[in-house]
């Protein structure tokens, strides 16, 4: 009976463990903004206007105080342009193109099922462009190297708070993106921002090449899309709710 009990105890706490680390898994956030500011890559052409903004997600950003955002009830959404730089002036084309449209069907995707989505420049419309600038996979571990023994970089990274930028165990991406008035030229808004994937022991993206830099773009998407609605784009008939 205490060999039957033992085992059914054993169960149990093997049960509690998977359903504490699932928790885990979900509820921990997978991103974070690099300390640092953004490296600037040209995209934008002039970044002097940019700056910090108190409730806003993006590292750096400009708003138009000038610009009429309920004057516009249409989103016309550039080709995303990958510009070479750190992490992507040596991917392979076939990389290169993933990425591209990785980031656009999720801005695409996430602006569609709010906004009315157009092709052409228009009165009433807003010109996204988008371009990634740095784009770094994770570092993918293969399944047989894992063992009782936590590799030092893990320890040190874990331990002091993520501080290892660097580290070849997470992902990063950066954007720019600058919202227009097709028909004027005007800039209404633009930002920069680089997000980094957290280094975590249950991190699932430890194990997935481009996991981080798939969770950036669609970090940005939701964020486009909540941006555009609170400067007040109008939204189409019927949108369902964008959550904070």
């Amino acid at each position: 009976m205490n060999i039957q009990i033992q085992a059914y105890v054993s169960r149990a706490l093997a049960l509690v463990v998977l359903l504490v680390v699932s928790a885990s898994l979900v509820a921990c956030p997978t991103l974070r903004a690099r300390r640092a500011a953004p490296t600037q890559r040209g995209f934008l052409g002039d970044y002097s206007q940019l700056q910090k903004i108190k409730g806003y997600d993006a590292q750096l950003l400009y708003i138009n105080p000038d610009a009429r955002w309920t004057d516009y009830d249409a989103v016309q959404i550039d080709s995303v342009t990958l510009w070479a730089g750190e992490g992507t002036e040596r991917l392979e084309p076939e990389d290169q193109q993933m990425l591209t449209d990785l980031l656009y069907m999720a801005i695409h995707d996430e602006l569609g099922a709010h906004f009315r989505i157009v092709e052409e420049p228009g009165p009433g419309v807003v010109r996204l462009r988008i371009a990634l600038t740095q784009a770094k996979p994770t570092f993918s571990v293969p399944l047989r190297t894992i063992t009782t023994v936590i590799p030092k970089t893990l320890v040190i990274g874990t331990i002091v708070g993520l501080s290892l930028d660097t580290a070849n165990t997470v992902g990063s991406a950066t954007l720019e993106a600058a919202v227009e008035d097709p028909i004027t030229g005007a800039r209404l808004a633009s930002a920069v921002d680089e997000r980094v994937g957290v280094k975590s022991l249950l991190s699932a993206n430890m194990f997935k090449t481009w996991g981080d830099v798939n969770d950036a773009c669609h970090f940005w998407a939701k964020r486009a899309a909540r941006f555009l609605a609170r400067e007040g784009v109008q939204r189409k008939p019927g949108a369902p709710p964008i959550p904070d």
